[in-house]
């Protein structure tokens, strides 16, 4: 069953979709001078579609689904400018690879790119300013106030366009220190039928705790019978932020939902493209070696190749291979002594020529080696020192849960752009690998896998 979300997503790319499809017909019209003829239509139809595919994999890598955090401004317009650029590079080189087809694209490709994304343009206005606003915008009620409450109310409030907040229900009397504007605060359950109609609710969102209120447990009874959607808090957590709640960590929780089930289709496709990518990455990385190992050697001295110590899958060490991006310090190229440094903003050790290594991830391309070693995978956590595992466990026990699964060159923490440099912030680095382990599949590693392309492509890499 789709979520909300994913219907908003799947509404876009459907309208998208036909938008490139009336902008085939309309420039074939153009191109031939009059309404395109079956024969016309079918002898295009089957190589468009493959390139429209393509061109809702742009878009996606672009960010133009990312329904409920697109605001209609100037990055949105150079969003679909750069993906309307990108789309027509690839479907000239795509064409230029299929020379010998019974079509002319030039003329029909340049019309369909331009009128297709003119309209597709239109269209995501339209869904933004009056669909998503007007029709799909949920309304929202929280009942008791914790800090995960508080954390998706704040991050609601500054940057997801798809919900409004109307009323919290506050049965602890814990929200005197906060006040949002436009959201009513009660303090008691039995104001909640007359909020939901008085304010339209249509998602009552339940933390936890309120389950073992006797007295809450019957008023949300009564609303089964309401027309009404009813999410826990954990599950609105995870849809929202992409994390797993810490409220959630404890042996119960992880023994329902990250123990071993068996995946073997899914194991053995991961194994099948780990050895895929592991080859073509080896074969790139020998045609820019020469060129790596020049601008490395002119920036600093120190080993090209460096071997760091990492902890992998169940807890056992190995050895990590990256292109050198630091000044050394040591005869085998680290950048610090035994001591613990994370990588900050702007950290000074990085060198000039390293910088455009991590933009690019060019410094992860030895990782091939790994890749065929099954040391990682393509997508899963991204292993940590075993002396960072050490401190990190300290502060979170449950740290090393991250190493029931394969890591990973890129994963779902990678790709949402936080900068993890200090002991604290891994424990949001551990909710996104948590939500990963508890959630992977064939469809969340292609997105992982798409939104690392837009990383890597914008150049966004630390």
């Amino acid at each position: 069953m789709f979520s909300l979300y994913q219907l908003k997503q799947i509404i876009l790319i459907i309208g998208d979709l036909l938008s490139f499809l009336i902008a085939l017909f309309v420039g074939l019209g153009i191109r031939y001078a009059r309404l395109p003829t079956e024969r016309i239509l079918a002898s295009h139809n089957a190589l468009f579609l493959f390139v429209f595919l393509l061109w809702l994999c742009v878009n996606y890598i672009s960010g133009l689904y990312d329904v409920d955090k697109i605001r209609i401004n100037k990055k949105f317009y150079r969003l679909f400018g750069e993906a309307g650029g990108i789309s027509l590079i690839l479907s000239v080189i795509f064409f230029y690879l299929i020379p010998n087809t019974d079509i002319s694209p030039k003329t029909i490709l340049v019309l369909t790119i331009v009128i297709g994304y003119l309209i597709s343009l239109g269209w995501h206005i339209f869904y933004h300013t009056v669909i998503s606003e007007q029709q799909l915008k949920q309304s929202l009620l929280f009942i008791g106030l914790t800090p995960e409450t508080i954390e998706i109310i704040n991050l609601i409030k500054k940057e997801r366009s798809g919900y409004d907040i109307r009323v919290v229900i506050d049965i602890e009397d814990k929200a005197d220190n906060h006040t949002w504007d436009g959201i009513e605060v009660y303090h008691t359950m039995k104001t909640i039928r007359p909020a939901i109609t008085n304010h339209n609710i249509s998602l009552v969102i339940i933390a936890p705790h309120v389950r073992q209120d006797a007295d809450a447990i019957r008023e949300l009874y009564e609303l089964l019978f309401w027309p009404v959607q009813l999410i826990d808090l954990t599950s609105f957590y995870e849809n929202i932020t992409g994390r797993i709640p810490p409220s959630s960590f404890s042996e119960g929780w992880f023994l329902e939902h990250l123990t071993h089930s068996g995946h073997p289709i899914y194991d053995k496709w991961c194994m099948i493209t780990d050895y895929l990518i592991g080859i073509i990455m080896i074969v790139f990385t020998g045609i820019v070696y020469p060129f790596i190992a020049l601008g490395t050697h002119l920036t600093s001295k120190g080993p090209v190749i460096i071997k760091q110590t990492r902890t992998g899958l169940n807890g056992k060490s190995f050895s990590l291979y990256k292109f050198r991006s630091m000044y050394t310090v040591r005869d085998d190229g680290m950048a610090n002594n035994d001591a613990i440094q994370f990588t900050e903003k702007n950290d000074k050790r990085i060198t000039s020529f390293g910088k455009f290594l991590r933009k690019t991830h060019l410094d992860e391309l030895p990782q091939s080696w790994n890749l065929l070693q099954r040391n990682l995978t393509l997508i899963g956590p991204r292993p940590e020192r075993p002396k960072t595992i050490e401190q990190l466990e300290a502060k979170m026990p449950y740290y090393p849960l991250r190493h029931v699964v394969r890591p990973g060159i890129t994963g779902w923490a990678s790709i949402h752009e936080e900068y993890f440099d200090f002991v604290e912030s891994y424990l949001k680095k551990l909710q996104y690998d948590l939500y990963y382990i508890k959630n992977r599949s064939w469809l969340l590693d292609l997105s992982i896998l798409l939104k690392t392309v837009n990383t890597i492509i914008r150049m966004k890499g630390r």
